[in-house]
């Protein structure tokens, strides 16, 4: 099925330039809050995600799925609606490039602004701002032609990109039982650095960036 404002947003999001990308990255953390009436938490989460790589020109790719997704959280919430939230998060994520699947390992650092309104026991959450990540490792398996796969540990190139840096978005909701917080995540991010070098002599241009979808549940308590 085609989805052609999507395809064209994503488009416009893949011909900014960095400096441009850096800025859009800045005015998102600037929403990040400052006050007196500190409230701060600290706990841990785990979750699952769906990640892939939007290719221009495009490619036959689709996107996987992951079950390690695991880290430290730490919000802030500096007002009655505004905080912030960050943390450090090791995870998989992953593409499939025609018979080629590879699977990173990566360390990320969210910084995000969250806004929330509370309501008896319920606190509603909404996530702004910006990640990066380091690529640890990666492995790679390759279907053959007689359809078993060959899987190997990946060597960066490079070509490869292993740092990357996007946007972060999503809301959730959190359950509270005084001190705690039991809290549940969705969220999108969409990578403004490339997974690998788009130009290569000899080899037509072909853009790249990192997307996933990310669910969690994360227990917290007040500090």
């Amino acid at each position: 099925m085609n989805c052609p404002k999507l395809s064209t947003h994503m488009n416009m999001m893949m011909s900014m330039t960095t400096k441009n990308k850096l800025v859009v990255m800045l005015l998102l953390l600037l929403c990040l809050p400052l006050g007196a009436q500190a409230q701060h938490y600290i706990g841990v989460k785990e979750g699952v995600n769906i990640s892939g790589v939007s290719f221009n020109p495009p490619q036959y790719d689709t996107t996987t799925m992951h079950w390690l997704n695991v880290g430290l959280v730490y919000k802030y919430y500096a007002t009655k609606w505004v905080g912030f939230q960050t943390g450090l998060n090791y995870s998989e994520k992953g593409f499939i490039w025609n018979d080629t699947t590879r699977t990173y390992r990566v360390l990320e650092l969210p910084l995000v602004s969250q806004f929330h309104y509370e309501l008896w026991h319920l606190r509603f959450l909404i996530n702004v701002g910006a990640y990066a990540s380091y690529a640890l490792s990666a492995e790679q398996s390759v279907r053959l032609a007689d359809g078993n796969k060959e899987a190997s540990i990946y060597a960066f190139t490079s070509r490869d990109r292993r740092f990357e840096y996007g946007i972060h978005a999503g809301g959730g909701f959190g359950i509270l039982f005084d001190p705690f917080e039991l809290q549940f995540e969705a969220g999108y991010q969409y990578a403004f650095s490339y997974m690998m070098n788009p130009q290569v002599s000899g080899e037509p241009t072909m853009f790249n960036h990192f997307y996933q979808l990310m669910f969690s549940a994360a227990l917290l308590v007040r500090l």
